[in-house]
């Protein structure tokens, strides 16, 4: 049998600009199924999860965990290791598979809508625009398909 997870530590990887591809709502926003969203560059989950956990330190403070969908990435570790300690990867078959769940010490529970990385650049923009906007209450498939950044057929970037 082969394991979907790879259970080495996969090592910190610099940001890439991630911070122009996350949006967060602002305080006080309706939930709705979002908290926000987030447009990695590729599906490697190394170089994407430690961008990701690098940008959101810097406003909500350590990343614990990080739960995903894995048919949505390449091969994921079970946890990266940072200069801080581990953060844990978890894979749920049963989460969207255009959603993340980021859990800290100081983050209850950051549920980000999952911009495909093959998305152009406009339509992502809408997309990250829709989901972090105060009132949006939209499930992934209609936030990604009105936006654009997902075929409306197929339901894939």
């Amino acid at each position: 049998m082969t394991s979907l997870w790879d259970s080495t530590a996969g090592p910190v990887v610099g940001s890439l600009a991630v911070e122009r591809r996350l949006r967060v709502k602002p305080p006080g926003a309706v939930k709705g199924c979002f908290d926000g969203a987030w447009w990695p560059r590729s599906r490697e989950p190394v170089a994407e999860f430690s961008a990701l956990v690098t940008a959101l330190a810097a406003d909500s403070g350590p990343v614990d965990r990080i739960g995903f969908n894995p048919v949505m990435w390449d091969l994921t570790p079970r946890a990266l290791a940072l200069e801080t300690g581990l953060v844990r990867l978890a894979g749920f078959f049963g989460l969207d598979r255009h959603t993340i769940v980021v859990i800290g010490p100081r983050i209850r529970r950051l549920t980000l809508l999952v911009v495909p990385p093959g998305a152009g650049p406009a339509a992502a923009e809408r997309a990250l625009a829709a989901a972090a906007a105060p009132d949006a209450v939209g499930s992934a498939v209609l936030l990604l398909t009105t936006s654009g950044a997902l075929g409306p057929a197929t339901g894939t970037a």
